[in-house]
This record gives C-alpha cells, sequence and structure tokens, in this order.
C-alpha cells in the first residue's frame, strides 16, 4: 500500500515511520511541520513533506488522493494547553481533523486509521476495565476546560463512525493509553508547571535534581505500553484489514497500571540503577489548578480491556520496568551527548 502518515514528525508518528521503514512492505510518506525526530530515519521506500494541514489544504489533498490508507496523527496532545489555549486545542483536535475526514471522503477507496486517545473514557471510574463498545464516556462541567481535548476526541470518533455506517468511508480507530518510549515528548526545566505529560516532567527532574510534582497527590492511574507494542498493534490492523473494518481499539497494556505516585518512585529507583548515583529529586505534592492553571480536573483511569485486539494475534511484549528502562536509557544517553541544551529543545 501507500500510506500517508499526517503527523510524522511526533513521537507516535516518528516511530512508526521506522518501524514501517524497516519491514519495507509499503510506500510510506510522511507530513508534519517539523522532522526533529525524524533525523537519521530514512530509507528508500520514504518520503517526507514539510507541511501544515491547517495551512496547506491543496497539497495535502493531494497526497491523501494518491494514497491507499491514510494515518490520521495530528493532535495536541499536551495537558496544559487544555486549560491555557482550548480553542487552539478544539481547531486542531476536532475542525482540523474533520478536514483530513473530509479528504478521505472526497477521495473514494481511501482508507482511514484515526488515532483518538483514552482520554474519550473521561472520568468514568466504574468497573475494571474501559471496554471499546460498552464503556460510557463520562466528563465534568464546562469550565472545566481540561475536557476540551477529550470531548474533541470522542466528537471526532462519532462524526467518523456515522460516516462508516452510512458507507462512506472504511475506518479504524486507535485509542491509545499512555505510549511511552525514545523520542516522548520534550524535556522541560526543573520544577516547570504545566509542559507535556508526566514521563517527561519527571525525567527532567531526575536529570536536574527538580522536584518530581504530583498533580492532585499523585494517586491517578494511568497504563503505560512500550511503543513497539504499539508499532506491532498497528501492524496487526493493517494485516487485517477485514477484521478491522470500521472498529475500535483500545491499545494498551492492562498489566502496567500504575499509579503516578509509584510511577515517580520506580523512576527515582531505576536513575538510581541506571547511573549508579542517588537521585536528588524528591516527590512534591501539588495541586491541578498549581501545576496547569485554572480549570484543570485530573481523572483517575480504569485500564483497557485489551480483548480485540489480542484477536487480532497482538499481545503485549514489555513489562512497565521494561519500558521505563529503555525510555530512561535513551534520555540519559542523550543528557551526556546533548547536556542542558536538551531541556530547551
Amino acid at each position: 500500500m501507500k500510506i500517508l502518515i499526517l503527523g510524522a514528525g511526533g513521537f507516535i508518528g516518528s516511530h512508526m515511520v521506522e518501524d514501517l521503514i524497516s519491514r519495507a512492505e509499503h510506500e510510506v510518506v510522511g507530513v508534519d511541520i517539523a522532522n526533529e525526530k525524524l533525523a537519521g530515519i530514512e530509507g528508500e521506500n520514504f518520503v517526507f513533506h514539510k507541511m501544515d494541514v491547517r495551512e496547506e489544504n491543496e497539497p495535502v489533498n493531494k497526497l491523501v488522493g494518491e494514497a491507499d490508507l491514510v494515518v490520521d496523527l495530528v493532535a495536541h496532545a499536551n495537558p496544559s494547553l487544555y486549560n491555557t489555549t482550548p480553542l487552539e486545542v478544539f481547531d486542531l483536535n476536532f475542525y482540523q481533523n474533520m478536514k483530513v475526514l473530509r479528504m478521505c471522503l472526497e477521495n473514494p477507496g481511501v482508507k482511514l486509521v484515526q488515532y483518538s486517545s483514552a482520554e474519550v473514557y473521561g472520568k468514568l471510574t466504574e468497573g475494571e476495565r474501559y471496554y471499546e463498545d460498552e464503556s460510557d464516556s463520562v466528563f465534568g462541567p464546562v469550565e472545566k476546560q481540561r475536557w476540551i481535548y477529550a470531548t474533541s476526541k470522542v466528537l471526532l470518533e462519532r462524526v467518523i463512525h456515522g460516516h462508516g455506517t452510512a458507507g462512506n468511508i472504511e475506518y479504524t480507530i486507535i485509542r491509545p493509553f499512555n505510549f511511552c518510549g525514545s523520542r516522548i515528548d520534550y524535556l522541560v526545566p526543573a520544577n516547570s508547571q504545566g509542559g507535556p505529560r508526566v514521563f517527561a516532567h519527571f525525567m527532567s527532574a531526575l536529570l536536574t535534581g527538580g522536584r518530581m510534582q504530583l498533580v492532585d497527590g499523585g494517586d491517578a492511574h494511568r497504563t503505560f505500553l512500550h511503543i513497539d507494542d504499539a508499532n506491532r498493534a498497528f501492524q496487526a490492523i493493517l494485516d487485517n484489514p477485514d477484521a478491522t473494518k470500521n472498529q475500535i481499539y483500545n491499545v494498551g497494556n492492562p498489566g502496567n497500571n500504575v499509579t503516578i505516585r509509584d510511577l515517580g518512585k520506580m523512576m527515582i529507583e531505576l536513575y538510581e540503577e541506571l547511573t549508579g548515583e542517588p537521585s536528588r529529586s524528591e516527590l512534591v505534592d501539588v495541586t491541578g489548578e498549581e501545576f496547569y492553571g485554572e480549570g484543570y480536573e485530573d481523572s483517575d483511569r480504569l485500564p483497557p480491556d485489551i480483548t480485540k485486539v489480542r484477536s487480532l494475534g497482538w499481545e503485549p511484549e514489555y513489562d512497565l520496568q521494561t519500558t521505563l528502562r529503555e525510555t530512561m536509557q535513551y534520555y540519559l544517553r542523550q543528557w551526556t551527548e546533548v547536556g542542558e541544551g536538551l531541556l530547551i529543545s
């Protein structure tokens, strides 16, 4: 196939490109506004276009029309932005993705793989697992702007589903549960408030001796999946086009479920193991409003049920210790090679 990846320069996209290049089974085209995370990733079956899907409609539409499969990774996945720039978050996560959907609809035969989010389940904490085709979505009040990301994602899912039901498009929706690996997010100055997801904050603190800040006590649960397992799940979907037509899949590792507080403790222990030095960082409690600003609301999260994706022959392989260790090793190497400049990249 000819696979067009929108958002190819991001964390998930760069790993997807790298994996597809190594397999050499498809022609791969990448689009993004930046390609730093693609540095050193190249192959005869890969072409990259530096474009902004928000502005360059005709060139992107042309690439969509030439593709057999479009993978849409375009998103703001940064919790601090949900509070500080909610309209921009809605614009990119819903409106701009709707433009991509319309491009696919205008080019009959193009299939869509839409990356959504585990956030679509919202605050739902009843039960043991999240089920793609059964679990409800529960969100906070309107003034809690943190939920604009989640509601943008779930609204997009519903529109895609509607077009699939009407026979207008073939799609697959993937709901990632905290993918983790090299090139995830970016590091930040020590003791920063807001910004990227929890791993980057904790890793930044460990490298610089800063505080590891636990939002609302760090009691919320998250489930982390190694990026290599995520790539294999995507490949299983590619290998089963009939079974995955118009389906939604949780992609995560329920065995890697952990509280944020325990995640911090594990990362401190791993840092000391990997460096042979005592950590200078400590875990400290902060409120969600202190860390993210007014309008933030944290949520606990159930682990995903992955029965559906397992039916495709996929199984997560990496436990939490290995996932964290390998990701931390990457940043420790980068820190050694680049130094403090990495923190402001």
